[in-house]
């Protein structure tokens, strides 16, 4: 396995900053400000760099990181703008810690490689990849001495969460359970009734399915401010937004999963006396159940989106996560923002995970699922 080249010009870019001011404020350099742990920690990611196999492109991972974060960590409690040290650096480690990165997730897993480092190494990207964003944050926001009420670092941000929690769990709670969840649950509902009603409808499937489709279509932002009119400004406005968001791909995917069947199977099921109520329970609804996944993970998406900005075009009562960030917005406090956009995308995550869980819970058996086990 041939040396990381590009890893190595990342650790000979940090030792060439070893020498040089860590701060502008001052002229000591970054070897002195640091300390001798983040030497060793250069000096062992070098020498795995020049190894270049798997395990050792592995653990140049979490060596460079840890570098990078010593560096950052200092430089923010020196509460100085960074000097050239530190650029040369911070910029010289993240590149060491890419082309890691890119060594572990290209190269195919040998025969002799054993199970930990398989598993370390499935791990590492989706890991590693959110720890470099956070760090590139972080050190640009303290290298630069950027106001908070500009721009704030990740420190501002978790220090908004620790003290403003309880607050932003009650702007959740607006927004996901009243607002989202309602409003998807009543979508899902109703667009898979009727869904249901066009599949076994030819007038339905000629009238209104081309209707269902253009309206789906809606900039939902147009009709945000209508639906305020319509239903007041308090959270019942925006849920009614989560519900057209839901509706109508429901309705859409509905009806192809219910027409689109196996006509053998159909053929085979009459050949014995099943009787319509058989049918859609035994082929057309099992069928379709791939199509309704597909729809509600895209509206769960949507939702969120759609209810943050109708929070925005609807201003109500001071609650909810879209209120939050606009009220915050306006005054200038950003930590805040970020704080409740992080929650509004953990919350997010989190309901688009248990709908990927119960799709493969209930449909198991589909094709999809059975190639990834190949």
């Amino acid at each position: 396995m041939t040396p990381i080249w590009s890893s190595l010009l990342g650790f000979g870019m940090a030792l060439l900053g070893l020498f040089l001011p860590f701060t502008a404020a001052t002229p000591i350099n970054t070897l002195t400000s640091l300390g001798p742990l983040l030497l060793i920690l250069l000096l062992s990611g070098t020498v795995l760099a020049l190894i270049g196999r798997v395990w050792a492109a592995t653990l140049v991972t979490p060596i460079a990181l840890a570098a990078t974060l010593l560096a950052v960590d200092r430089l923010s409690a020196a509460t100085a703008s960074g000097g050239s040290g530190y650029w040369l650096a911070f910029w010289g480690l993240l590149l060491a810690t890419l082309s890691a990165i890119g060594r572990v997730s290209l190269v195919y897993p040998s025969e002799d490689e054993g199970t930990f480092l398989k598993r370390l190494r499935s791990l590492l990207p989706p890991t590693s990849v959110p720890a470099i964003i956070l760090l590139l944050w972080q050190g640009v926001v303290v290298g630069y001495q950027v106001p908070k009420g500009i721009f704030p670092g990740i420190t501002d941000v978790a220090a908004v969460l620790n003290s403003s929690l309880s607050v932003l769990l009650a702007d959740s709670y607006v927004t996901f359970i009243k607002e989202v969840l309602l409003g998807f649950l009543f979508g899902l509902g109703s667009g898979f009734l009727v869904g249901v009603a066009i599949s076994y409808s030819r007038f339905l499937q000629r009238g209104f399915l081309p209707l269902a489709a253009a309206f789906g279509a809606v900039p939902i932002v147009g009709l945000a401010p209508v639906l305020g009119r319509a239903f007041g400004v308090d959270w019942e406005s925006k849920a009614a937004v989560v519900v057209i968001v839901t509706f109508f791909p429901v309705v859409l995917n509905v009806v192809q999963g219910l027409i689109l069947i196996d006509p053998l199977k159909l053929e085979l099921l009459e050949a014995y006396a099943a009787g319509p109520r058989e049918i859609f329970l035994k082929l057309r609804l099992p069928n379709a159940l791939p199509f309704l996944f597909n729809a509600l993970k895209l509206a769960a998406v949507l939702s969120v989106i759609s209810v943050i900005v109708a929070e925005f075009l609807i201003p109500g009562p001071p609650e909810g996560l879209g209120q939050r960030i606009s009220l915050s917005a306006r005054r200038g406090a950003y930590d805040v923002v970020f704080a409740a956009i992080f929650v509004s995308s953990l919350i997010s995550i989190a309901f688009y995970g248990f709908l990927s869980v119960l799709e493969r819970w209930l449909t198991g058996w589909h094709a999809s699922f059975r190639e990834e086990g190949v």
